[in-house]
């Protein structure tokens, strides 16, 4: 195995020693070693992520160790041949990021890691650019029909903005993804109730005869919206979204909380008398 290789899998399977400086696995530092614990193997990697996996897929769950002095000084000598990672201009140090995969295989990468980068504040600033979209509020019965006391009144937002958003932030070689993902919808129904449901809802379809349609979430008014403000209820459907973020060219990752977007609607409720002969 060549120099960088051994550099990488020494944090990887325990091993005491590193070899003289030899040809590189690639010129551009892009070369993971890997290991089972017993075999050991190298994988080339499209980026310096460092997140190729041997034997199959799943997701990675990685950890940065930084280098010992020896370890860093190996590294050093590597990147003035030109045959790792570059160096730094600023301040930093050199870490070993390691991701252990579902398969039983470990891939390792070295970066160098600048301390002026906070990947935390990069974090952020990729949290206020994910483009969280409003709920999109639809009931059925619509506003312009009205609800009515004791029919249940479906529930949804809308399905095509239930799907992870991300977005990005870069300093130097650090790169920080933040994702959101919505999580539940918690329905205020104007009246002092709530309704909380883990999906976006199913969207009636009115082409299509009610006993033949079905919905987890949904709510029945039980008295009428006469006296209210406007005589409408005011259904406000927020969406709780969870934020978590990832780092590539430092350590860090994790959650950043969540993030609830809120849209209203003004719905009428009335109430329909029995006539009695």
């Amino acid at each position: 195995m060549h120099a960088w290789g051994r550099l990488v899998v020494a944090g990887l399977a325990g091993t005491a020693a590193l070899a003289a400086l030899a040809s590189p696995a690639h010129a551009d530092g892009t070369g993971d070693a890997w290991t089972d614990g017993t075999h050991v193997g190298t994988e080339a990697s499209s980026g310096g992520s460092g997140d190729a996996v041997t034997g199959g897929g799943g997701r990675s769950n990685c950890e940065w160790v930084r280098l010992s002095e020896d370890h860093a000084s190996t590294a050093d000598r590597m990147a003035d041949s030109g045959w790792g990672p570059p160096r730094g201009q600023e301040p930093g140090a050199w870490y070993r990021r390691i991701c252990y995969h579902e398969n039983g295989t470990s891939t390792g990468t070295i970066h160098w890691v600048n301390d002026r980068v906070d990947p935390a504040a990069l974090a952020q600033q990729a949290a206020d650019r994910v483009p969280i979209p409003l709920p999109g509020v639809h009931v059925n019965p619509s506003p312009s029909e009205g609800a009515v006391v004791g029919v249940p009144t479906w529930l949804w937002v809308d399905p095509a903005a239930w799907r992870p958003v991300t977005a990005q932030a870069s300093a130097g070689t650090v790169t920080v993804t933040a994702t959101a993902a919505p999580r539940r919808v918690v329905w205020d129904m104007g009246n002092g109730d709530r309704v909380i449901c883990d999906g976006p809802g199913t969207a009636y379809d009115p082409s299509r005869p009610g006993d033949e349609q079905s919905t987890d979430c949904s709510y029945t008014y039980r008295r009428s919206s006469a006296g209210a403000a406007g005589d409408v209820y005011t259904v406000t459907a927020t969406v709780v979204w969870e934020v978590t973020w990832s780092v590539t060219g430092a350590p860090g990752g994790g959650s950043l909380g969540t993030s609830p977007r809120s849209e209203s609607i003004q719905l009428p409720v009335k109430e329909i008398q029995a006539v009695n002969r």
